[in-house]
């Protein structure tokens, strides 16, 4: 709305010429002495309008309110067009009202009053008429008030269609696209206005360099912004903005979070004095804009800003506040409140800075600053729920912002059970921290690989690694590890913080790192604690009472972490197996501090589990509970070795006595008395199994005192997953009490469960194996607390029967194989094996490092060059002859178990193949084992056997094979139970002893165990079920190689069974153990024997069913030759017949195209004859034309040359794609050559002359005399060379004739044999 703005205003006087001349700047302190005039006069309601700008000029809002609607008033009813200016006019000051910061912060509903006065105008404009641009240039001013730009621009699209080049509603619409983000076309549109008046006011360069600013283009945006100020040096808009273009720069160029150490000294000084020099560029533009509008609030709020990061928060504050009271935009008015409430926060005016806050977001509520500080109020008010709601409606909108996800770890990090959450947030702020670091390195040339010489901030990877000790020991390390490396660049914090290169060295035992480096840690902790106590002693004596105070705890501080540091070389030590050197420091800690209880437990765990001296540990544990008698530690481990020793009550006592008068809630205490009863229930179950008469009462007692124990079992392991759901142990012990009742399927599913936890990283606290032995450890301290000695006590056992994965995988395999479900138990099987083979390696492999380890730490603890040590003398225990011979046996274990698995599968699928695979697994055990009986052994047990039973053999036999055939299943049954039963049996033996054959020679004569026994039972059992499947097979499904090798199997079964049969016997007469029946090996050896008799006539029917096949496949064989020979003949004649065939068709060709010839040749002649007779004028022109040819130039019978070439080659195209019975049939199938019109054709009788040139004539005639004078009967094959180049002779002579009636002569009509070619 561009109006003149007069200084003088001419009110015409009523019913006269004269006029009264009203000075605006001298205008009556009220409008309505003016309107009083104007009504009076008469005046037109435009007068209203222009001293209503007037006022409005000077400032005088209400008073240019009061003359609009005094004009409405005076508007006449029939004359309603006259009141749109005052209308519209009105509407704008109600929306420029409603933008005041009186409306916007203090009073909403006096804001949405001014708003809905604003519309009510509107829409009385729009109903008096729909074509006054002005309406709807208010109307996008009011849809911007209200935030909406897409109303707006359809608004300032309706006024631009009504007057295109209004500027008002150009830089409106611009405004608006600027407001969407769409900047380019802002950018033509601010053009646009440039373009039309370069002298506008607002200036639209200001808009073009914050477009060009928006897309990138920082020094065009610099250039537009100077041009407006030399334009007009009056305006600070332009200085402001290039204040901030300034301001925002340094900002892009220094990051917090990003050190600049890793750069070179030139490049850093280089990048100092380059943010020095945005800094003073942007003071000077900020100075410039004070000067010359000291109430812009814009330049008040960046000087705000300015002081602020100077720490002058009162004067910020004030700045502030006189940028509120002069803003008219809302972002203004958030953005000075913003500076308000930071102002009182950094001041500790909590409650201030809360209000503010509030205040900037009821205006903006997407101010992002004001939202992340409103969140750390709630935080100072602890209100946690709010304010974790407030950070994450920030990280919403700017998912990379490491400022929020530092507060919401930080707030997480503090609340129960929420540590993994507080992890997540504190990940991705170091995610984002790597990748912005190895986005700077790049862009300053620098490598990428190692981003940590970028960042300096270590309390993140402090407080991450302090949360990560509960969860990964190797994230924890390399979080300390990132900060140690940040803190060495100050030496002044890396001296500080001895705690953390103690914490190092504790978690490089923990994940297995080098022993050196371990070490070098462990006593780079030490020295720097050293160097920081000698520091802090030394200066205790030069301070004040207060200070003298704060030293002291400080040295006290120091002196307990250098304590900590001794016990953590000294565990360092005994892991590395020079558990003397271990007990010496451990003492000499006790010594210095008799209540240091964890050095104390340490010397009591040597004394028994190293020197074997349980009175010693006892007596050490005794003191211990002497010092603290709540200590929960010392109690488990008196239980722990009163186990070991045997004393099962005695150990039930000091669990109890741990949840009686300690913590009813701990649960390695649970765990251990939930074993204590599953052990008790299995001992019940074994007693009550072993009575011969199950129904007895005994029998029946048993099994009561049995569930009695199970459910107790269940209750106590029920209780540690309630107080610890990720408790490994607690789920394994329930499990094998559900397996135990009889519920396999419920157990097979909490053993994948467990196996699945242990896989994600669970220790274990307590641990069952199979055999039911009761394994125990000394538990796990809390990893929350900075003492790195609580990090190491889960390396306490490295046996096999500790193993969380190998045992659960096991137990469910076990069930897998009670449900029925044999493929999965078989995969578990194999699963376990690989594990076991897997730990066995690694901690062999462990076992030489900690050899060459020892060295070392003795070289650089001791520095004894040359000299043996007393600790070359420590026995290692990574795995000693006992856990390695325990070891062997389990893999023996799983080994039968998987046979078993696979032999139950086969007789259950009756599969031959599943059951070779057993066979398979079977001999690999025997010669891993080293198990094997000489073949002489079992010809002697054999000949024993048929010596003893001479008499009746023949009687055994008939009676042994009848019932072998006529009940199979019977014995196959009697031989599964008997596997079950061994293999069931065999790991709850741990013995692996040899029969003494030192007094009398035992018959057969080979040194066996009990467990070889079993192992060459399940050997002969798997074979013989080889033989009987393959016995059973289909004749089609088997071959004589199949019936000879079960065959010979079976003979090896069943002299085997002889021979297990007599060892057992003398096994049982010497009352040693024995793992399997001798009884049921006898029946084997007698079955196998009926069963050898049936192979036998098996292959008997074998060899005649493959001799008849044989001379089936010989037959068809010799008819298959035969066949191939009268079709090899048929095909020769039939290709015979063809050269013929296209023989004869080429003698046909080759004479028609002779007698073409001599008609062309006799045509030339013709047309040389008449070509004489003509004029000398003729003769001339022909002779030009001839010239014209003979020179070289295209004549059109060149292109009619080449359109007989081109015919020529679609006929022979067309001819080589006609089928046979086309062929067969020419003239019933219309060719594509009969498509075009020739002028000559062949006939029966000769060459004929056609008219001149028709196009319309009708060629069915000269197909048919083609048909007759060519008979084409042949195959579909493809023409050769000759016959194409004779049918594009043919073709072209056709043509030449065609040609040759036209006037003009050509001198390459005649078509010869060259010209087809």
């Amino acid at each position: 709305m561009a109006l003149v703005e007069p200084r003088m205003i001419e009110v015409p006087i009523e019913n006269s010429d004269d006029v009264l001349e009203i000075n605006c700047s001298q205008l009556p302190e009220h409008a309505a002495e003016i309107c009083d005039i104007l009504e009076n006069e008469g005046a037109a309601l435009r007068f209203y309008q222009l001293f209503a700008l007037e006022y409005y000029k000077q400032g005088q809002t209400e008073e240019a309110v009061a003359a609009l609607k005094r004009g409405l008033a005076q508007a006449k009813a029939n004359d309603q067009t006259s009141k749109l200016p005052l209308l519209t006019f009105l509407a704008s000051i109600y929306v420029q009202k409603a933008k005041s910061p009186l409306a916007s912060a203090g009073n909403a509903s006096s804001r949405e009053m001014m708003l809905k006065m604003a519309t009510a105008l509107l829409v009385e404009a729009e109903r008096i008429s729909h074509s006054e641009p002005n309406t709807y240039l208010v109307k996008g001013m009011l849809a911007m008030t209200n935030r909406l730009p897409d109303a707006a621009l359809i608004q300032f699209n309706n006024a631009l269609r009504l007057e295109p080049h209004s500027l008002a509603a150009l830089l409106g619409k611009a405004r608006a696209l600027f407001g969407k983000r769409q900047f380019q076309q802002a950018l033509s549109l601010y053009q646009q206005v440039l373009t039309l008046r370069p002298r506008a006011k607002p200036d639209p360069r200001i808009g073009i360099g914050m477009c060009l600013y928006k897309l990138g283009h920082t020094n065009d945006a610099r250039r537009a912004l100077k041009r407006a100020i030399d334009i007009n040096p009056a305006a600070a808009a332009p200085h402001v903005l290039l204040a901030a273009i300034e301001l925002n720069e340094v900002k892009r160029r220094f990051d917090p979070h990003i050190s600049r150490g890793a750069a070179d000294p030139g490049s850093a000084q280089k990048a100092a004095e380059g943010l020095a020099e945005c800094l003073r560029r942007a003071m000077e533009h900020l100075q410039q804009a004070y000067e010359l509008q000291p109430g812009n609030a814009a330049t008040l709020i960046f000087l705000a800003d300015r002081l602020f990061c100077k720490s002058e928060f009162e004067n910020a504050r004030k700045l502030a506040e006189r940028a509120l009271s002069t803003a008219d935009t809302m972002a203004i008015q958030a953005e000075a409140h913003y500076q308000i409430a930071r102002s009182y926060h950094a001041a500790k005016k909590f409650d201030l800075a809360f209000e503010a806050y509030n205040k900037c977001l009821k205006i903006n509520d997407k101010h992002t600053l004001a939202c992340y500080g409103l969140g750390q109020m709630q935080l100072q008010r602890t209100d946690v729920s709010q304010a974790e709601a407030t950070f994450q409606r920030v990280l919403e909108r700017h998912p990379r912002c490491t400022e929020v996800l530092r507060a919401l770890g930080y707030l997480h990090a503090r609340l129960p059970n929420t540590k993994a959450k507080a992890l997540e947030y504190y990940e991705r702020e170091m995610q984002i921290l790597a990748e912005d670091a190895a986005e700077n390195a790049r862009s300053l040339g620098k490598p990428t690989e190692n981003v940590i010489e970028w960042l300096d901030d270590a309390n993140l990877f402090l407080e991450a690694g302090l949360l990560y000790e509960a969860t990964s020991a190797k994230k924890a390390r390399k979080a300390y590890f990132v900060a140690a490396s940040i803190l060495q660049r100050e030496e002044s914090a890396g001296e500080h913080l001895p705690e953390l290169w103690n914490n190092l060295g504790a978690l490089s035992q923990l994940t297995g790192e080098d022993n050196a480096a371990v070490f070098a840690e462990l006593n780079a902790a030490a020295d720097k604690c050293t160097r920081a106590l000698e520091r802090a002693s030394s200066q205790t004596a030069d301070k004040k009472p207060v200070q003298q105070s704060k030293a002291t705890n400080e040295i006290r501080r120091l002196e307990n972490s250098l304590v900590t540091i001794r016990y953590n070389v000294a565990r360092f030590y005994e892991n590395c197996g020079l558990w003397r050197k271990a007990e010496q420091l451990y003492r000499e800690i006790v010594d210095a501090i008799p209540a240091y209880n964890d050095a104390r437990l340490r010397l009591a765990y040597i004394a028994y589990f190293y020197r074997g001296h349980s009175q010693d540990a006892l007596a050490q544990i005794s003191q211990a509970i002497e010092i603290d008698a709540k200590q929960s530690s010392a109690w488990l481990m008196r239980g722990n070795i009163e186990l070991q020793r045997k004393s099962v009550q005695d150990a039930r006592r000091a669990f109890e006595h741990v949840l009686k008068a300690i913590g009813k809630h701990d649960v390695y205490a649970l765990c251990s008395l939930g074993n204590y009863y599953l052990a008790a229930g299995k001992s019940e179950s074994t007693r009550a199994a072993s009575e011969p008469n199950t129904a007895s009462s005994a029998a029946k007692k048993a099994k009561e005192l049995a569930n009695q124990n199970y459910k107790r079992s269940l209750e106590f392991f029920g209780k540690c997953l309630q107080l610890d759901e990720r408790c490994a142990a607690a789920a394994h012990g329930a499990a094998i009490a559900i397996a135990e009742r009889g519920f396999a399927n419920d157990a097979r599913r909490l053993f994948q469960e467990v196996r699945d936890a242990a896989t994600g990283g669970l220790g274990s606290l307590a641990m069952c194996n199979p055999a039911g032995d009761l394994v125990f450890k000394v538990p796990r301290e809390s990893a929350a607390d900075l003492d790195g000695a609580h990090l190491l006590s889960q390396l306490d056992d490295l046996r096999v029967s500790c193993d969380v994965l190998l045992w659960s995988g096991v137990n469910a395999a076990h069930s897998c194989v009670e449900i029925g479900n044999y493929r999965q138990a078989i995969l578990a099987y194999e699963a376990c094996i690989k594990r076991l083979h897997e730990t066995t390696a690694a901690l062999e492999a462990a076992g030489n490092n900690q050899n060459a380890d020892h060295l070392v730490v003795s070289v650089l603890e001791a520095k004894a060059k040359g000299k043996a040590t007393e600790d070359e003398a420590d026995k290692l225990v990574t795995l000693s002859d006992a856990e390695k011979s325990e070891r062997r046996r389990v893999e023996r274990d799983l080994r039968l178990y998987l046979v078993r698995a696979l032999y139950i599968q086969a007789k259950a699928t009756k599969d031959l193949d599943v059951m070779r695979t057993a066979l398979t697994e079977a001999r690999e055990l025997c010669a891993k084992a080293e198990i094997e009986v000489p073949e002489s052994e079992l010809k002697n047990a054999m000949q024993s056997a048929e010596g003893a039973g001479d008499k009746d053999a023949t009687g055994d036999k008939d009676a042994t094979g009848d019932k072998d055939v006529t009940a199979d299943e019977k014995t196959d049954a009697e031989g599964d139970v008997e596997m079950d039963a061994a293999d069931k049996q065999a790991p709850a033996e741990a013995t692996n002893g040899s029969v003494d054959g030192s007094d009398k020679p035992a018959k057969p004569r080979v040194r066996l165990s009990p467990e070889d026994g079993l192992v060459l039972f399940d050997l002969a059992l798997v074979e013989q079920s080889v033989a009987q499947l393959t016995g059973d097979l289909p004749e089609l499904q088997r071959s004589l190689v199949d019936i000879d090798s079960a065959t010979s199997d079976l003979e090896h079964s069943t002299a085997l069974f002889t021979f297990l049969a007599s060892w057992g016997k003398s096994m049982q007469k010497r009352r040693q153990k024995l793992l399997y029946s001798p009884r049921l090996a006898t029946e084997r050896s007698g079955y196998g024997k009926s069963l050898v008799a049936k192979l036998a006539r098996k292959r008997q029917e074998q060899e005649e069913l493959e001799r008849q096949r044989q001379e089936h496949v010989e037959q068809w064989r010799k008819q298959q030759q035969e066949a191939e020979a009268k079709k090899k003949e048929e095909q020769e004649r039939l290709d015979n017949e063809r050269r013929e065939e296209e023989t004869r068709i080429l003698r046909e060709t080759e004479e028609r195209n002779a007698i073409i010839r001599e008609q062309m040749a006799a045509d030339a002649a013709k047309q040389a004859t008449e070509a004489a007779a003509s004029g000398t004028a003729g003769r001339s022109k022909k002779t030009k034309k001839q010239a014209a040819v003979d020179d070289g130039f295209i004549s059109d019978n060149d292109d009619l040359e080449d359109q007989v070439d081109t015919a020529a080659r679609d006929r022979a195209r067309a001819l080589s794609d006609v089928d046979e019975e086309e062929l067969l049939h020419p003239v019933s199938q219309p060719r594509e050559e009969a498509k075009r019109k020739k002028p000559r054709v062949l006939s029966k009788r000769g060459l004929t002359r056609g008219p001149p040139h028709n196009e319309n004539s009708d060629d069915a005639s000269a197909d048919s005399a083609a048909a007759e004078s060519t008979p084409r009967k042949r195959r579909n094959v493809e023409r050769s060379d000759d016959e194409a180049r004779l049918s594009d002779s043919a073709a072209n002579g056709v043509h030449s004739k065609a040609a040759s009636s036209k006037p003009k002569p050509k001198s390459k009509a005649i078509v010869s044999d060259s010209d087809s070619e």
